[in-house]
């Protein structure tokens, strides 16, 4: 059986992209796309950091994927969520250890 992963970003994560200008509108055109589920923030402010760590420490059930050595940071330290970044080209996956509630697959 194959396993479903649907991209997702949230609305303050999309509001710091068309922040950040002409630089990252590659970024954003990925962002837009269709198929990428959009989630709604219900707090103040547009700091994407706090509301991901926010919404993974509540539900486990996300990769979080990024570039941010600080947001890598904040993330490995809530067990159970993995983090995916670009290196060489080519997408990785950091692995939990299974002592920090990383699921069995």
């Amino acid at each position: 059986m194959a396993k479903l992963c649907i991209p997702c970003i949230t609305d303050c994560v999309m509001a710091e992209i068309e922040k950040l200008g002409q630089k990252y509108r590659v970024a954003l055109r990925i962002a837009k796309d269709p198929r990428f589920e959009r989630l709604p923030c219900t707090h103040k402010g547009t700091y994407a950091d706090d509301c991901l760590v926010q919404r993974v420490t509540q539900h486990k059930c996300y990769i979080v994927a990024t570039v941010d050595r600080d947001l890598k940071r904040r993330i490995r330290k809530i067990p159970g969520v993995p983090i995916m970044y670009i290196s060489n080209h080519r997408y990785n996956i950091e692995r939990m250890p299974d002592d920090y509630g990383a699921p069995r697959f």
